[in-house]
């Protein structure tokens, strides 16, 4: 675990110092969420991202399904319905997603791995499918409700066999009574190949029952 985290550390630095960012976004998460057995967890999750100018750029929304047979061990699937919002016509994509996530508490780290096989649809509407993995690290502040954490995440097309971008992230979270949570974050979303990267501000909503 120690040399997964070393390594990840080492290709967030070389992603955050080498991105060329001139483009802004804002995007907009709320997340529904119900327990259906002690195991199982369904949840529906809508989402707005928005440009520098704050006009809308895509809208989506997901559903997702979670089982964890063990505390250590969650694995989902989830569907995706995602709209670019276009001048002239606005284009629709379908997508699906499969997750393994583990995870390990080091003092009062919290700690996770995830690994995301997804389907992929560019602008010229050329399919791709996409291997991801995460590794998350948040810090449990004691006597308090925030809790900061950092991540990154590395994009590799399965179909062609590049790695095509990385997503750095660092932010907190905040539990606000029993059902509820509040997230901020920023995100730096490197591109690999010739397009720009994107600076990201992050809101986040969940509700819990």
């Amino acid at each position: 675990m120690k040399k997964v985290v070393v390594l990840f550390l080492l290709l967030c630095v070389a992603g955050v110092a080498s991105a060329k960012t001139e483009r802004f976004g804002t995007w907009i998460e709320f997340e529904l969420s119900k327990k259906l057995f002690k195991t199982i967890e369904f949840s529906i999750i809508p989402e707005v991202r928005l440009q520098d100018d704050w006009t809308v750029d895509e809208y989506l929304i997901d559903g997702k399904i979670a089982y964890s047979p063990f505390k250590f061990l969650e694995v989902a699937a989830a569907y995706r319905y995602n709209v670019n919002v276009k001048n002239k016509e606005n284009e629709e994509y379908n997508r699906f997603v499969f997750d393994a996530t583990g995870s390990y508490d080091f003092g009062r780290f919290e700690n996770s791995l995830r690994a995301r096989l997804t389907n992929y649809f560019n602008e010229d509407d050329e399919k791709s499918n996409f291997f991801r993995v995460r590794l998350k690290s948040a810090y449990d502040i004691k006597g308090s409700k925030f809790k900061p954490y950092t991540s990154y995440e590395l994009f590799r097309n399965i179909s062609t066999g590049e790695f095509k971008g990385g997503r750095f992230d660092a932010g907190f979270t905040r539990k606000l009574g029993k059902f509820h949570r509040v997230g901020l974050y920023y995100r730096l979303q490197d591109y690999y190949s010739s397009q720009e990267s994107i600076h990201i501000l992050g809101i986040d909503y969940r509700f819990k029952f």
